[in-house]
């Protein structure tokens, strides 16, 4: 059955990869930029792995609202509090990122809600 948040939830993931590549592969050296490889990186896995918590749709939902706080308020932090000159496209891509996963917990909570009116038809 194909699902709807877990294309989201994968293309959020992808997102963070490919930010991930984007700070590699141009070799950028200062804390800042080491600590948002290693956030995305975590980002990324965390995500790849909230797919597969598709049995357990409360859990998953809470997992992945509290993560979209975060993950925002870092994003935040990058566009507002640092003079970084290549940190346009990592805030896209975190914003990007932000953007997915609210359209994952959209559908999760359909699933919830859908799950919920079939149980009271029993």
């Amino acid at each position: 059955m194909f699902r709807k948040q877990s294309l989201h939830l994968f293309i959020s993931s992808a997102v963070n990869f490919v930010i991930m590549a984007f700070i590699i592969y141009n070799g950028y050296q200062d804390n800042l930029m080491d600590i948002s490889r290693g956030v995305t990186a975590g980002s990324g896995n965390f995500l790849l792995f909230s797919i597969f918590l598709h049995k357990k749709k409360n859990l998953q939902l809470k997992m992945i609202k509290a993560f979209s706080i975060l993950y925002f308020i870092f994003g935040c932090y990058i566009a507002f509090f640092t003079n970084l000159e290549e940190s346009s496209f990592i805030v896209f891509g975190i914003f990007t990122a932000c953007i997915f996963s609210y359209l994952a917990t959209k559908h999760i909570k359909k699933d919830i809600e859908l799950i919920g009116s079939s149980n009271r038809i029993r």
